[in-house]
Parts: C-alpha cells; sequence; structure tokens
C-alpha cells in the first residue's frame, strides 16, 4: 500500500485528532505559523503543500490569503473542499475539534493573533488540487509563501526533487515554513528500551535496528517504519528522519536560507511516541503529558525532538 492509498483510508478520521501527539504538534505549529509568518510576514499568495484536509489551508485563508492546497491523496482532497464550502473564521478560532485543554488555549492565542486581519481582510476559501510535491503545476516565482507540514518531506523518497520544486515557485524573498520528522529524539531510547522488553512499548522494532538508529551514520537521514494508530492495529508506514545540518544545507542548495529552527515533542517525548499516538488517552497520561508540555513551552533553547519546524527564506538574486 502507497503513501496516498494510506492516507485515504485515514479520510473519514483524519481530523479527528483525538491523540496527544498530533494535538499538540498542529496546536504548536499552528501558533507558529500564526506569529512567525502571518502576523511577520502576511503572505498573500500561499501554497500548501501536502494540506491534507487544509489545516494550514484555512488558517492562512482566514488571514486574508489567497490559498492552493494541494496533496497526493485524492480522498484527503474531497474533505478539504467539502470543508470550504462552509468554513469560516471566526474570533474563536477551530481548526480541529478540541478534546484537550491545551487545544483551547492555542486556538484562543492563534485567534487574538488573527482578530484584526479577519475583521478586515476579505476571505476567499482554499481552492484544493490533487498533485505532487515533485512536479508542481504553478509557474516559476509564483508564491509569496510555501507551507508544507504534516510530514510531508518524510514520506517523499526524493525529497531533493519537493524543495527544488518548492523553490522554483516560490518568489525570491518569499519565505518556506517546513515540519518534517527529525532522527535525533527520545524515540530513540526508547526503541532500544522496547526491544529489551520484547516489544512491550509498541514500536516494533528489533534490538539491532534500534541501535543502529542511534549509533549508524550520525550526521545522515535514516528511515524508519513507524506504526501509527492504535497498539493492538498500527499501520506501518516508512519514514524519513531528517537532520537539521544537513537540511539546512540542502536548503541553501536551492537558494533557500534558513532563518530559523525549533522543535515539537521535546520534553514530552520523555512519554514514548507510541503512547501519545494512541486515541482518547487515560487521564493520568493526560496529567502527565500537561506537566512535561508546560516545560516545553518554557525552554528557551531547541531541544531535540521529533519534529522539527524550519523557516526559511528563498534569497534575492
Amino acid at each position: 500500500m502507497n503513501v496516498a492509498e494510506i492516507f485515504n483510508k485515514m479520510a473519514n478520521e483524519y481530523d479527528e485528532i483525538r491523540d496527544l501527539w498530533y494535538a499538540w504538534l498542529f496546536s504548536r505549529l499552528h501558533y507558529s505559523i500564526a506569529s512567525d509568518i502571518i502576523n511577520k510576514y502576511d503572505p498573500k499568495i500561499v501554497l500548501d503543500v501536502g494540506c491534507g484536509t487544509g489545516f494550514q489551508a484555512f488558517l492562512h485563508a482566514s488571514a486574508g490569503a489567497f490559498v492552493v492546497g494541494i496533496d497526493i491523496a485524492d480522498k484527503l482532497i474531497e474533505v478539504a473542499k467539502k470543508k470550504s464550502l462552509s468554513f469560516k473564521p471566526q474570533n474563536e478560532f477551530i481548526l480541529f475539534p478540541v478534546h484537550f485543554k491545551f487545544v483551547d488555549k492555542y486556538n484562543k492565542l492563534i485567534g487574538s493573533i488573527l482578530r484584526e486581519k479577519i475583521q478586515v481582510n476579505e476571505y476567499i476559501p482554499p481552492s484544493f488540487q490533487v498533485a505532487d510535491a515533485r512536479s508542481l503545476p504553478f509557474s516559476n516565482n509564483s508564491f509569496d509563501h510555501v507551507n508544507c507540514c504534516g510530514s510531508t518531506l518524510s514520506f517523499i523518497e526524493d525529497h531533493r526533487l519537493a524543495i527544488s520544486e518548492i523553490a522554483r515557485v516560490l518568489k525570491p524573498g518569499g519565505t518556506l515554513l517546513m515540519e518534517i520528522e527529525a532522527r535525533w529524539n527520545l524515540d530513540l531510547p526508547w526503541a532500544v528500551i522496547d526491544a529489551l522488553l520484547n516489544g512491550k512499548i509498541g514500536f516494533d522494532t528489533s534490538l539491532t535496528e534500534a541501535l543502529n538508529a542511534i549509533f549508524f551514520a550520525p550526521g545522515q537521514y535514516i528511515y524508519t517504519y513507524y506504526p501509527f494508530g492504535e497498539t493492538e492495529n498500527p499501520v506501518h508506514m516508512k519514514l524519513k528522519l531528517f537532520t537539521s545540518k544537513r537540511l539546512k544545507q540542502e536548503l541553501s542548495d536551492f537558494q533557500l536560507e534558513t532563518l530559523r529552527i525549533c522543535t515539537v515533542h521535546s520534553v514530552t517525548n520523555f512519554i514514548p511516541s507510541t503512547y501519545l499516538d494512541m486515541n482518547n488517552p487515560p487521564n493520568w497520561l493526560k496529567y502527565f503529558f500537561t506537566f512535561l508540555a508546560k516545560i516545553e513551552e518554557r525552554i528557551p533553547i531547541s531541544l531535540p525532538g521529533c519534529s522539527i519546524i524550519l523557516l526559511a527564506q528563498k534569497m534575492e538574486i
């Protein structure tokens, strides 16, 4: 089963976000988009690469941008198109259901940033289409900003081709926000512990594979088959795990200068990601996660984390 087929099977429940993992990731990511992109750069023409059902596309459109979203999963695009018929930006900003208190908190923060723009800018519903990041159907220098999140690049084998296409369609001086899976995070030792415990934690990784992930070619990208979903019936998806240093160099190869890097799920990853990925987590897990999340919010430096959020800008020639 290829990536598009896997995501198509998730289409009906894609927007539910009942797990701590994605609720925290998207809350932090969307706040970063509102504060670091919309508030600072105010892009007017935006491309959302790997848009899924349109979370970030609707966020940018709410601020008055003209947004095009593309994805290879046609069922996700169908959901996004249906949402565009009814979505209206409101002061109470909600992109996905609020199952955790921290989601409500971040919605309010995002709403406070966007309130003035929502009042003065005309809302244009995003347009969505099926397309491949490696062959974008747009002219050179078409967009003020490109959003490429949801670990999109981690699912693309020849990711450099996707980066080259993003750079091609981005205007000089335009910005790029990427969120990708990181190699260096606390899941590495958790996978070793899981192997020693005969798979009790749910990583489904042998001891040799877990140790190789830590010690083999530390500066390089690696692959993992991560078990998404419930522990009883996970879907194993091949993910490319990036290192910040090498990714910055690759972006510079295409005249994309890295401006800022931060991580998500650094402190919260003291809980294995396989636990955080479960739907409807028990109360004890929510309380412990909330405690760790508050620490992560207050850490002034970017610790190694499971997700990298990278802001870059296309150099003026």
